[in-house]
């Protein structure tokens, strides 16, 4: 009998591509009253900023300060000040007034980290972080170190008007060499705050609460006090908590020392 061919399987045919199953809308997230937040230039580069602070070994320091001497300073030199000045004395000019004392002292908080190291400036040039809408912006308030307590004063009052109103121009956002954060109007008693990189420290100033506390100095007597946490966020390649507490110390003497010999101009 003749040979039988060898069965040749046949060959399957190709088969089409799936089709493309289209989206459902009504699974779209909107139908459960979601939306999308388009972003604003403002909130992406706040976005591209905070990323950088991923790259910062962070450490955090609290004390609490008895802002009781600040309070009275303020309500007594205020009705005159505002007369003169056209504006109220700010806390914010009372603890951004310690805080440069407390740089000149410590200049290792007063600086930058780069690639080439720590590098401490001269200039003490303090950003004062304002909330505006749908953002934040830290405009910069140049060569502090040469301002009076009123002169600080009128260098936030100036660049936190500016900034609600859109008014800074870039050179006011440049510079910085540390922040100055008030999250206490918020009611905040704690907060952490995310250091402005390249700077290597920022302090924040939470809500003055009054409290009990025990006067130790007068025979463990117990007052009402106006108390104040501060929370230092520092860059620990640059400096250390010993350091760090040193400076804080030296932060809360400056401004329970205040009284109504504290030159205002």
């Amino acid at each position: 009998p003749p040979a039988t061919a060898p069965t040749v399987p046949a060959t399957p045919p190709a088969m089409a591509p799936a089709a493309p199953v289209a989206a459902d809308p009504l699974d779209s997230p909107v139908k459960h009253g979601d939306s999308l937040k388009q972003l604003t230039p403002m909130r992406k580069a706040i976005a591209r900023h905070m990323e950088r602070f991923l790259d910062v070994p962070a450490a955090y320091i609290t004390i609490e300060v008895d802002m009781t001497p600040v309070v009275k300073a303020r309500a007594a030199v205020n009705p005159d000040y505002k007369a003169r000045e056209g504006m109220s004395m700010s806390y914010v000019a009372y603890m951004t007034k310690a805080c440069v004392e407390a740089l000149r002292r410590y200049p290792d908080f007063n600086a930058h980290w780069t690639e080439e190291g720590h590098w401490r400036r001269k200039a003490i040039n303090v950003g004062i972080a304002v909330a505006v809408d749908d953002g934040l912006v830290v405009p910069v308030i140049k060569n502090a170190e040469n301002l009076s307590l009123h002169g600080l004063n009128a260098a936030i009052n100036d660049v936190a008007k500016r900034a609600r109103s859109k008014k800074l121009a870039p050179v006011d956002l440049e510079g910085g060499t540390f922040t100055v954060d008030n999250t206490g109007w918020t009611g905040s008693i704690l907060t952490l705050p995310i250091i402005n990189v390249p700077e290597v420290a920022i302090i924040t100033m939470e809500k003055i609460v009054k409290r009990p506390v025990v006067l130790e100095d007068q025979g463990d007597a117990i007052a009402v006090r106006s108390m104040m946490n501060m929370c230092i966020a520092i860059d620990h390649r640059a400096n250390d908590g010993a350091q760090a507490g040193a400076f804080l110390q030296q932060v809360q003497d400056w401004l329970q020392a205040v009284d109504a010999d504290t030159p205002i101009w």
